[in-house]
């Protein structure tokens, strides 16, 4: 298995925050389970200080963002907006930039 960059692991544990976040909310919001009002505003702010960060990004980067932090995608999705070398260095200023947006 290829070892992760640190860039690379904070946005994974981001991206599972992320959704783990939007999955909660939607719960709350379908009326399938009952969380106290603090935890339903972590969920909120979380979900959207992270789409308010990607929306600031030039927008190669926005879009390696939203399919992977906010979408979850894994895989080739890239190749529909991308070459693969093109991918990973705008992959990479993606990463860098939107980690140090949210510092």
């Amino acid at each position: 298995m290829k070892k992760l960059s640190k860039e690379q692991f904070e946005i994974q544990l981001l991206s599972q925050n992320y959704l783990e976040s939007k999955r909660r909310l939607k719960e709350f919001d379908e009326k399938l389970v009952n969380y106290n009002s603090d935890k339903v505003r972590s969920y909120r702010r979380i979900v959207t200080h992270i789409e308010d960060i990607a929306m600031l990004l030039p927008e190669k980067q926005r879009i390696i963002i939203e399919n992977e932090v906010l979408l979850g995608k894994t895989g080739a999705w890239y190749l529909e907006y991308f070459s693969a070398p093109s991918y990973y260095r705008h992959r990479d200023k993606a990463y860098k930039n939107f980690l140090k947006s949210l510092e």
